[in-house]
Formats: structure tokens, sequence, C-alpha cells
């Protein structure tokens, strides 16, 4: 039994690795035994049939009806761009069900304006031929190209692509299959957007039965999360002749062809869009890349050598490596250079309970700086109210820090401020006194990533005393208010799609330990001390997110935040109208966090159908 709740039960919760997952089991049997382990698992099934029950809910509310067919029929016509896109297929001794599969997926598509490029791998599989031949006939926007080698799935690919004639590149696996409106929605972008380097949309997975499950709705576009798995892979167009001038598939990467592809790909392309539709469905079958990605060593291996090779063109000096969690992908980057990070710590000098004994907060955040921070050019810059005990004034005075004194009526963002006017560094860090460092590197793996182009903020994954999450990204509800994502989850759970696990984008993060180049803070004015308490640090996120800025939270920064967990954040009524006047048409549509999720509390489970707008079901 517990064997298989696991099993159905893996695919929709925030899973742990596999050393996790044992400790974690061990601490369930020694406070609850064998029975409460088998209740905790029986309820993660439960939970999981849940959410395979809603998305069943939402695969039905979302079927085309004729009379959605016919309206996107209709406004195709007053389409100023009709771009033409060949869907490429690579074939190797498919099953005939699958291969008459993708193909009926193809010629249903509303959109029009397309061409089937299929390539033979040099099959061996005597019906693989005669196959295609008839499609050949059936369509003539159907071709075929028979390869007398075979070459793999690079190469196979390659020579579909070769026959392409169209604007647009699509890829489509051998058994998988494509939703009906797919090309309509690229095409439906295009149109509205102009010229797009490249598109994708959500995806699920189809059993051999049929049903839809495991669905993945994606952030729109992330490039820290794409160096933390290949999270664009299906469906996805690109632009023909960039991914011509890219050079298309390479062999030696199979297994990984495709996110060396992307990899490279993304690189060149200016404009890549995301459609928050699921447009394709992974066929699980015993074997596949889908079923079992853990199994398949060889895939895992061809995904470190593409990242590497990334690192390499871009000139990073740094290090890429499989994460525990099958899939997901870790890079260790050095710093550029020895920037000088200003630490600035606002602290009101106060203590708090930890583990069982009073401490004094900013005592402890200190020491804890100074014992276990292996990146050594940092100065602390500790702004107080001027009213620290004295044995506080001395350790810290004896740590090498500065005291800024802040003696005007309460203001965490002037009193942040001010520290930041007091700092000498390039890099300003700012953390709450309640923090305390858990893994040395802590701070040479944020500083890499701020020094990136086009990101501003980085964020850490903070933890409760307990080890539960605290902080691994802000998400924002329909209000448009901000919360924090899986707060209150297992501190080794990968998250929804490795979104805990790597590095990845979101629209903000908190203040509790925020990472940010000085211009960038100057430029757009610091934080507005308008909010005085709360609000303070998402705002900053998105001023710098409208100023052009990325926002990335990283995994490899962990640190403890002592902040009550059970404590109910109390903001005031003004600095809620406030933030709302100025951010909820933002916030109201967070391009990371889709609303198809539930969001009181973000935790990336799916809405009841009935909860959802009308819009994100069609």
């Amino acid at each position: 039994m517990i064997l298989e709740a696991w099993r159905v039960s893996r695919h929709h919760v925030p899973r742990l690795g596999v050393a996790a997952l044992a400790a974690a089991v061990v601490r369930k049997v020694r406070r609850e035994g064998i029975a409460g382990l088998v209740r905790g698992f029986r309820d993660l099934a439960a939970r999981a049939e849940d959410e395979r029950t809603i998305y069943a809910k939402w695969v039905a509310a979302t079927a085309l009806t004729t009379a959605d067919i016919e309206r996107m029929r209709e406004s195709i016509d007053s389409f100023s761009r009709k771009p033409r896109f060949s869907i490429a297929v690579p074939v190797y001794n498919v099953d005939a069900r699958w291969l008459e599969s993708v193909v009926a997926s193809v010629r249903a598509q509303v959109y029009p304006y397309w061409e089937l490029c299929l390539a033979d791998d040099a099959s061996t599989e005597p019906h693989i031929r005669p196959m295609l031949e008839r499609f050949c006939r059936d369509d003539a926007r159907i071709r075929a190209v028979f390869r007398q080698q075979n070459g793999h799935i690079s190469e196979a690919t390659n020579s579909a692509i070769e026959i392409a004639t169209g604007d647009y590149v699509v890829l489509v696996d051998n058994d998988d299959e494509i939703a009906p409106e797919s090309l309509f929605e690229f095409a439906r972008v295009i149109d509205r957007e102009g010229l797009v380097d490249m598109i994708y949309s959500d995806e699920d997975k189809l059993s051999v039965g049929g049903d839809r499950f495991e669905p993945f709705f994606k952030p729109h576009w992330s490039p820290e999360y794409l160096e933390t798995c290949m999270y664009t892979a299906h469906l996805a167009c690109y632009r023909t002749d960039l991914f011509r001038a890219v050079g298309g598939f390479r062999k030696g990467y199979e297994g990984a062809q495709d996110y060396d592809f992307v990899l490279r790909f993304t690189e060149r392309a200016s404009r890549i869009l995301h459609v928050e539709k699921v447009l394709y469905h992974w066929r699980v079958i015993p074997g596949s890349t889908a079923l079992a990605l853990g199994q398949k060593k060889y895939v895992v291996d061809a995904g470190c050598r593409a990242l590497s090779d990334r690192l390499s063109r871009t000139g990073r000096d740094g290090v890429a490596q499989s994460s525990p969690y099958p899939g997901c992908f870790w890079i260790e980057e050095k710093v550029s250079g020895e920037p000088l990070v200003s630490i600035v710590i606002p602290s009101a000098g106060r203590d708090a309970r930890i583990r069982g004994r009073a401490t004094d907060l900013l005592v402890n955040c200190v020491k804890s700086l100074r014992s276990k921070t292996d990146y050594r050019n940092y100065e602390i810059i500790v702004v107080d109210n001027d009213d620290l005990r004295s044995t506080t004034r001395q350790f810290i005075e004896a740590n090498g820090c500065r005291l800024v004194h802040f003696r005007e009526p309460f203001n965490v963002a002037r009193k942040m401020n001010l520290g930041a006017r007091e700092s000498r560094g390039e890099l300003l860090l700012f953390m709450n006194d309640d923090i305390e460092v858990i893994n040395p590197e802590w701070l040479r793996r944020m500083i890499p990533l701020v020094q990136r182009a086009g990101v501003g903020v980085v964020g850490a994954k903070l933890l409760f005393e307990s080890g539960k999450i605290q902080h691994v990204g802000v998400a924002f509800d329909d209000d448009g208010l901000p919360d924090h994502v899986l707060r209150g989850f297992h501190g080794d759970s990968q998250g929804y799609f490795f979104s805990v696990a790597g590095n990845r984008d979101f629209l903000a993060v908190t203040g509790a330990c925020m990472l940010t180049p000085k211009p960038l803070f100057e430029s757009i004015g610091g934080f507005d001390e308008a909010f005085a308490i709360n609000y303070n640090d998402i705002d900053y996120c998105l001023k710098a997110h409208h100023a052009g800025y990325r926002s990335v939270y990283t995994p490899h920064a962990r640190l403890y935040h002592f902040e009550s967990q059970n404590r109910e954040r109390v903001v005031a009524p003004q600095e809620i109208e406030l933030f709302l006047q100025r951010w909820a048409d933002t916030t109201k549509r967070d391009p990371y966090y889709g609303r198809m999720f539930r969001n009181k509390p973000p935790d990336f489970r799916l809405r009841p159908v009935g909860e959802a707008q009308s819009h994100q079901w069609k």
C-alpha cells in the first residue's frame, strides 16, 4: 500500500530527494509508528487523486466545441499575418497506432497553413515506410524523407528540417499528440505581436489508455529556470531562419538534444513568448523519457554537457551538474572579480527563543555571518534605533560592524535606505536581524546570479527553525497581494516541476535576504518609504521588473529565518491601498505563477474549475 500511494502521489505533490525522503520516513515512523506512515502516504495519495480529478474536470471544461472551432476558423481570415508552420517529426520503429495518432492530431489542426515533415531514421519495422507513403498520398501537405542510415534522433530531426519550407519549425515526437488549436494559438500570437523568435506552451501527459494527467503549467520566459530544467520543451515553435542559423540539433547529445538546441537558440533569440494553454500531450509508454527520466542516466549526462557548453559559449566560469532530483540541473558559477558586498541589517535589538533558548537575534545573525560565510569581501552595516544593549553594541563593534543610528519614527524602508547611503559596496544585501546562515557558500552562490545581465534582485531559500519553507519566492493572489510560495512545506521539497529545487524567476522575492546592485538601487529610488513596515521589498522588486530586470530565487543560498511560523502577517490598510493602486495591474497577472493555481496559499495546486475565470479555461 505504501509503494502504491507513493506511485500515485509522486507526480502531484512537491517531492523530496531520495535522502530527504528516507529521513522523512524515519522521522515519521519514530513519531507515529508504521500506522502513522501509512496514514501519511494515504493522505498523499488522496491529494494526488484529488488533483487528478480536478484536472479531469479541467480537461472536460477546455474541450473544444464545434462552435469554438468555427469561431477560430472565422478569425483566421482577419489575421494580417498567416505564418506557415513546418512540423518536424523524426520517426523510428514507432508503434503503428501512435504514428497514426500523431499524424491525425496534425491533420486535425484548426489552422490550415502547415506542412508535416516526416523523417524516417532507417526504421527496421516493415510497417513504417508504407504508412509514411500513405500519409503523403492522403494529404499534399505531408512529405517524407527516408534516411539510408540510422543517425538517431538528432540527425533524423535535422533531416526533417531540411525539407521544411515554413516560417516556423514545430518539433513533435513520433508517439505524442498536439491539441487541435495548437497552431492556431501560435499563429494568433504572431499576428498580434509581429516578429517572434520562439513561442512555447503548457503540456500534459497522456496515458496509453488516453487519459490526460500531470499538467505542466509553465511560467513566462525565465532564463534561470531554463538552466534548471528543460521547461519549454513541448509544444514550441522556432523561427526557421534562426533555427538554421543556430545549426539545428547536434549529434552526441541524444536524450537531451532538444535541451542543447534550446539553450543555443535562446542565446540568440530576442522575443520568446508563452501561450498559457495545454497544447501538447506527451505520451507515457514503457521505456519513455516521460515515464522514467531517472532511469536514463545518459539523458542526464547529455543535459550536463549541454549546460557546460552553454557556460563556455557565454564566457561564464562554472560547473554544471545533475541534482538529486532527476531532470533538475545545478550550476555552480564563480564570482566575477571580487565585488564588495554591503550587508545592511536594520535591527531593533530584539530577543527571541531559538532552539529553546532566549537569544539576542542581532548577535546571533552577525555571529553566523562571521563564522559561516566563506565569501570574505563584505562589510556589515547595522542600522539600529540607538537603543542597543551595551553588551550587544560591544559584540557588534568587536566583530567589525559599522553602526548607523536611526532616531526617527519607526520606518524599516527608511532605515534600509539610510544603511545603503552609508555603504561602500558595489552590491547591497539587505538582511533581517532574525537570519542565521546555514551553508557557507550562500553569498558566493548569490553573487554570480546578480552579476548576470538582466538580473536585478536575487533572493535566498529561507527556512523556519523547524526546517520547513519560509521563503522560496513570492506569488500574488487574485487581489494582487503577495504571499510566499509553498510556505510551510518540507524544506527539501523539489516543488512543482523543480520550482524549489533550482534557480527560478519570480515576480518578487523577500527583503529578509535580498541582493541587488547598488547602481540599480540608486537608479530606481531604493525602497519607497511610504511602505514603512510592509511591502517595501515587494515594491522594490516590482520597480526593478518595470525597469526591465528579473528577480531570481536560488536554493543554493540557505538560511534560517526565525520569523514566527504561526504568526499571521498584519499589514496596515493604507499600505495595502497604496500597493494595489500602484501595482494591481501588474500583480493580477503574475507571469511566473499561473492563475490556474490556487493562490491562498500559493502552493501550485490546481483550482477547482468553478473558481477559475472563464478565459483561463478557453
